[in-house]
């Protein structure tokens, strides 16, 4: 598992927004916040990318309705769109002002 943390920290994509315009975009911080994640560190991931476990419960849950058809699915999938957007939005607004 470590091999694998370790490559996906040397090969981390580079943010074209923050490169370009000097400044986090809304998802800065997505890849280290996973790798925290991965090495069992939820504390620091949580820190890092307060998104990051809603989007994957989200992704997780897509999956899980596209394979079993749940009837309240779309709506459910909406609401997680919902939260996730908002925590994205209000991490990046608390990033540009802190």
């Amino acid at each position: 598992m470590e091999k694998f943390i370790n490559f996906l920290e040397d090969h981390m994509m580079i943010c074209f927004y923050k490169k370009h315009f000097g400044m986090d975009c809304p998802g800065c911080g997505f890849q280290r916040s996973f790798i925290h994640l991965l090495r069992g560190d939820l504390i620091q991931s949580l820190k890092t990318y307060p998104a990051l476990i809603p989007t994957l419960f989200m992704f997780l849950f897509l999956v899980l309705h596209i394979i079993f058809k749940f009837e309240k699915g779309p709506r459910i999938l909406m609401i997680l769109f919902i939260v996730n957007i908002v925590i994205m939005i209000s991490n990046f607004v608390l990033k540009f002002f802190i």
